[in-house]
């Protein structure tokens, strides 16, 4: 078995220690990029079946689109929201309501949030009622609503950013329930069949209960004691092992 303080152990020894302190320094602590499912019914009509809001958000055994939270690719401080409804050039997106950590933000955030071409934002844009926001009579409660102006059959989906002045938003802070803990968001689909993908003159609340695309888990990132203890320990390694070296060539001379 290899000394672990001899000479020929001392540069193995460093870089295991160098990697161990590097990779725990900057190990990413959370997700870029999750997209839920709009899997889940609270009002309207799917096929002969109607619903009315409540207590639940029904789940009906397909999928009305994907919402996408991920960070911004270029600020990093903003978050973008991507919404991609079932099938082409077929319906809108009328309001959606998002939910957040409630221990990151309140009713005094001031959220902003501009839409990417060719998307708009309507006269109200964002509107935040932390735990008041009830979809379609959904009765669970989330934190934001927002209100595009421009989407409809020939640009179903939408794409806009969202940002907090002075403040790094993270796609991970978006990531929680309603006060029921079914939902993490809800979209309002116009221009709505009685089928997902399918074009007509209703509308549909449908919320998303799963995820299509969930994010990665969250590497470890130790406090910052234990890495500077790494940092002390291999310090005092690298001590020790000089010391013993000096002392073996000098009892060689005597």
């Amino acid at each position: 078995m290899k000394n672990l303080f001899s000479a020929s152990a001392v540069p193995s020894f460093l870089a295991a220690t160098a990697v161990i302190i590097s990779s725990s320094a900057f190990s990413p602590a959370n997700a870029a990029s999750f997209t839920y499912n709009l899997d889940c019914v609270i009002s309207g009509t799917v096929g002969t079946k109607t619903y009315s809001g409540g207590n639940t958000c029904a789940k009906v055994d397909t999928s009305f689109g994907t919402l996408t939270i991920k960070d911004n690719a270029t600020d990093a401080k903003k978050v973008d929201v991507v919404i991609d409804l079932a099938g082409t050039n077929k319906n809108k997106i009328q309001t959606f309501d998002l939910n957040y950590d409630d221990t990151k933000f309140n009713n005094n955030t001031l959220f902003q949030i501009s839409a990417a071409s060719p998307y708009a934002m309507g006269s109200n844009p964002i509107t935040v009622k932390e735990n008041q926001q009830k979809p379609g009579g959904y009765q669970g409660q989330l934190d934001l609503e927002i209100n595009p102006s421009s989407t409809g059959p020939t640009n179903d989906g939408f794409t806009a950013t969202i940002s907090v002045n002075n403040f790094d938003l993270n796609a991970a802070y978006f990531n929680s329930q309603d006060t029921l803990n079914q939902i993490y968001a809800a979209v309002h689909i116009g221009n709505y069949g009685n089928n997902p993908g399918e074009s007509g003159a209703n509308s549909i609340w449908v919320g998303a209960s799963s995820y299509y695309q969930a994010p990665p888990k969250p590497k470890y990132v130790p406090e910052p004691k234990t890495t500077v203890a790494l940092a002390l320990f291999a310090l005092g390694a690298l001590g020790l092992i000089k010391k013993r070296n000096s002392l073996h060539k000098s009892q060689q001379h005597c």
